[in-house]
């Protein structure tokens, strides 16, 4: 590591920051170049323009879905327009949903983005929030089965951050209690629960490729499944009730349009090339990060649980000390490392249920909203720091930026 800077005024009380980013700033993403846009994507575009084939019949939608499924070592893939979409189709597939009758209860994780609790809503399912793993920050396997009552029908687990959420206990759970898994893959692009990619081990993976994400066309989603049932009713919902190569106007049954346009295919399939090896260079990066972390104190850095073959680090999570820096909280601490040029953020700053929108649908629909004791989401919402998927991609000086800059705080506040 480059020497580490432990003294000096900090940046956020008018010091020289450790980074400055106008002249020196992260790597950008997506990654797009001219070179990119010239080889690869305008080539691409051109072919779907000029081919005057920008929906249906969708085969590059269908190929990329195909690409993707093999990547996550599943049997079928569908592209959706986003990643809630996606989960909504996964648990329309999965239960055999219409999004008009009471779909039942589904468990999630009480940290979390919105999109996992709007899905199961948007198709008529109420939810149990629980608490979470407190060094994964995933869905915890005992507060699931705490939760099960004869409502509930299915677990929707994060893999948060990238991280695997324990799916040999989940699964044994849904055995037992004869409920459906959908995994919630959107920031997990790449990640591994041992051996095998995410989103198989349970019936049915939702992914997104939403502009933060790892893998990404701005928008856009894709479910996986080795499941061919799942996959056919899933198929129905997104394409207004047709079985996948059934006739354009024919309807077995009831469904949604969620159809993609072919351009998102058409730049899904050229970035998909690319998944790997940036995930690859996330993860060695972020273990340099850790190990040094680890020697200045007062950081807990990311932890891999057992299972965890590969992590997908769409979020590098860590949890501050207080205790260590002085006693100054959490929010201090990060307005000092941006100040010092290091991009970071508090991350969820409250339990899913204390948010607005949840909140207000848990007033006026009682019934549909359950929270369960969240000890560890609570705690974590208090002590958590994140820095992103994109910091990862930068070089080892970029990660030597970042030690220096805890270390340097954790000097001046102490």
């Amino acid at each position: 590591m480059a020497s580490v800077m432990v003294s000096g005024q900090l940046a956020v009380n008018g010091g020289t920051p450790v980074r400055n980013v106008q002249e020196n700033p992260w790597p950008s993403w997506p990654q797009n170049s001219e070179r990119d846009w010239e080889t690869e994507i305008e080539p691409a575009l051109r072919e779907v323009y000029l081919e005057k084939n920008e929906g249906l019949p969708a085969t590059r939608g269908e190929s990329f879905g195909q690409a993707f499924a093999a990547y996550c070592d599943a049997r079928y893939g569908i592209i959706m327009p986003h990643g809630t979409d996606a989960i909504s189709a996964a648990l329309a597939g999965a239960l055999d949903l219409d999004g008009l009758g009471d779909g039942g209860e589904i468990i999630i994780p009480n940290y979390t983005f919105i999109a996992t609790a709007s899905a199961p809503l948007s198709v008529r399912c109420s939810l149990s929030l629980v608490d979470i793993d407190p060094e994964s920050f995933t869905i915890c396997p005992e507060a699931v089965e705490a939760a099960i009552t004869e409502r509930t029908v299915g677990i929707l687990p994060v893999h948060i951050g990238g991280h695997p959420a324990d799916m040999d206990a989940l699964c044994a759970i849904a055995k037992q209690h004869d409920l459906i898994i959908v995994e919630d893959c959107a920031q997990a692009h790449g990640a591994e629960h041992k051996g095998h990619k995410v989103g198989t081990r349970g019936d049915v993976g939702a992914y997104s490729f939403q502009s933060s994400k790892n893998l990404t066309s701005g928008e856009g989603g894709c479910i996986v499944t080795n499941n061919p049932e799942i996959r056919d009713l899933a198929h129905a919902f997104k394409d207004v009730g047709r079985r996948p190569g059934g006739e354009r106007w024919e309807y077995p049954r009831h469904g949604w349009n969620y159809r993609t346009s072919e351009y998102l295919a058409a730049i899904l399939l050229k970035r998909l090339t690319n998944l790997e090896r940036q995930t690859d260079l996330r993860n060695e990066n972020a273990n340099y990060i850790s190990g040094e972390l680890e020697s200045i104190g007062g950081i807990t850095p990311p932890r891999w649980r057992p299972w965890v073959t590969q992590h997908g680090y769409h979020l590098y999570m860590m949890l501050y000390e207080p205790e260590a820096f002085g006693g100054q909280d959490r929010d201090t601490f990060v307005k000092a490392l941006q100040a010092e040029g290091i991009s970071s953020t508090p991350g969820y700053q409250r339990p899913l249920t204390d948010e607005g929108a949840l909140k207000t649908v848990a007033d006026q629909y009682p019934n549909l909203v359950r929270r369960m004791p969240c000890p560890h989401v609570e705690y974590t919402c208090n002590h958590s720091v994140w820095f992103y998927q994109s910091m990862l991609l930068g070089t080892k000086a970029d990660m030597d930026d970042i030690v220096e800059a805890v270390a340097k705080i954790k000097h001046a506040f102490n």
